[in-house]
C-alpha cells in the first residue's frame, strides 16, 4: 500500500494539480468541476485504446529502418493516435455540454483529458521504471500533453462557435497541427537528436504558446467583453436543443 501510494503521488496528484492550474485561467466563467473531473478521467481511460493502436507501430517505432520511418511513425502512430482520442474525450464529455459555452472552454476541457491521459501514462513508466522517471514524466510530459491538447482544444472552442461549414475544417486542422508538433517532439526524443536542456527549452515555450492561446480565447470571451466578441458565441448547437 506504501508503494501505491508513492506512485499515485508522483503521478496521479501532479495531475490534479495541473488541472487545477489551468481551470483557474479561466477567470470570467470556470468550469463545472465534476465536468472537468469526468473529462480528465475519460482523457486517462483513452491511454488504452491509443495503446491498442500505436501496438502496430511498435516495431517500426523500437527498429525503425531509417530516421524517415522514424518521424512517419512518430507522427501517425504516436501523435494522431494519442490526439485523436484525447478530442474525442472531449467531444464524446464536454463538446455538447450546456456549460462548454465560450472559446477558452475548448482549452480547459481537452487541457483536462490531455492531463488525465499523461497521469495514466506516467502511472505506466513510472511502475516499471521507477519514480523518479515517474516525477520527472509528472512535470515535462504532463505539460507536454496539456500543449499538445492544448491546440486541439484551441480548435474546438473557435469552431463550437463558427459557422457551421467551419466547423469540421477548424477542429481537423487543429488535430493535424497537434499531431504533427507530437511527433516531431516525440521523433527527436526516440532519435536522440535532442538533450536534456533542450528539452526543457522545448516544454517552457509550448506551455509559453499554450498560455498565450488562453488569452487570445479569453478575449473572445462574451463574458469578459459583450460588446466586442470575435465569434458568433450566440450560434445554437443542434445538439444541445
Amino acid at each position: 500500500m506504501p508503494d501505491l501510494l508513492r506512485l499515485l503521488a508522483v503521478t496521479v496528484i501532479p495531475g490534479i494539480l495541473w488541472v487545477l492550474y489551468f481551470h483557474r485561467k479561466d477567470k470570467y466563467e470556470r468550469e463545472p468541476g465534476g465536468l472537468v473531473a469526468k473529462t480528465f478521467l475519460v482523457g486517462a481511460v483513452m491511454i488504452i485504446p491509443a495503446g491498442i493502436v500505436e501496438s502496430l507501430f511498435r516495431g517500426v517505432l523500437r527498429n525503425p529502418p531509417s530516421l524517415g520511418a522514424l518521424l512517419l511513425a512518430a507522427v501517425f502512430g504516436v501523435g494522431l493516435v494519442e490526439e485523436f482520442f484525447k478530442y474525442w474525450a472531449v467531444r464524446r464529455v464536454a463538446y455538447n455540454h450546456p456549460a462548454f459555452n465560450e472559446p477558452v472552454d475548448g482549452i480547459i476541457y481537452a487541457v483536462s483529458a490531455g492531463l488525465g491521459f499523461a497521469a495514466f501514462e506516467n502511472v505506466l513508466y513510472a511502475s516499471t521504471l521507477g519514480l523518479g522517471v515517474g516525477l520527472v514524466r509528472a512535470v515535462m510530459t504532463s505539460l507536454v500533453h496539456a500543449s499538445f491538447s492544448g491546440i486541439v482544444g484551441f480548435g474546438m472552442g473557435i469552431a463550437k462557435f463558427a459557422p457551421r461549414g467551419m466547423e469540421g475544417a477548424v477542429i481537423a486542422r487543429s488535430l493535424m497541427l497537434a499531431a504533427v508538433l507530437h511527433g516531431v517532439y516525440d521523433f527527436l526524443l526516440m532519435s536522440q537528436l535532442m538533450n536534456f536542456y533542450l528539452t526543457v527549452l522545448v516544454v517552457l515555450l509550448l506551455h509559453s504558446v499554450l498560455l498565450s492561446r488562453i488569452r487570445f480565447a479569453l478575449r473572445l470571451s462574451p463574458f469578459g467583453n459583450p460588446d466586442d466578441v470575435g465569434v458568433d458565441i450566440r450560434r445554437e448547437n443542434a445538439d444541445d436543443e
